[in-house]
């Protein structure tokens, strides 16, 4: 059984290498493996998070980001769907997952499909560091 060191680091969204991008997310807990979740490198600006959520509806999961940390977690909103089960086998367990998102990393959009939610990062480049030049003054007392 491989060593899982995922707890160790902090998810850190926007380094040179797929690894550094989103090395983990911030869970700490047992339950930081749920869901699960790919990181996918589209192009050198956009990224994007999939979590598998089968079982949940997009009304029941909060997508946001607090301090440049993207929180993503099941909101309870009770049984939504109106049915009457006569047995529930899939569990909506509880979760949040959070990363933790450098500065020029900006939610281009979220979206919910068979089971799949997709939250598409766009890197920021500034167009050029701008430089800025300070005058000497002479202070003649």
């Amino acid at each position: 059984m491989p060593l899982d060191l995922s707890s160790l680091f902090l998810a850190t969204i926007d380094y040179d290498d797929a690894y550094k991008i989103f090395q983990h997310s911030l869970s700490k807990s047992s339950e930081s493996k749920y869901p699960p979740y790919d990181i996918i490198k589209i192009n050198e600006n956009l990224y994007r998070i999939t979590l598998a959520l089968a079982g949940f509806c997009k009304e029941n999961i909060e997508v946001l980001v607090e301090d440049n940390i993207l929180v993503i977690r099941n909101i309870d909103k009770g049984n939504i769907n109106n049915y009457n089960y006569l047995y529930k086998g899939i569990a909506n367990r509880s979760f949040e997952k959070k990363f933790q998102l450098a500065e020029n990393i900006k939610i281009k959009n979220a979206s919910f499909k068979d089971g799949l939610l997709n939250i598409d990062l766009l890197k920021i480049t500034p167009e050029k560091k701008q430089i800025v030049k300070i005058n000497i003054e002479s202070n003649d007392f």
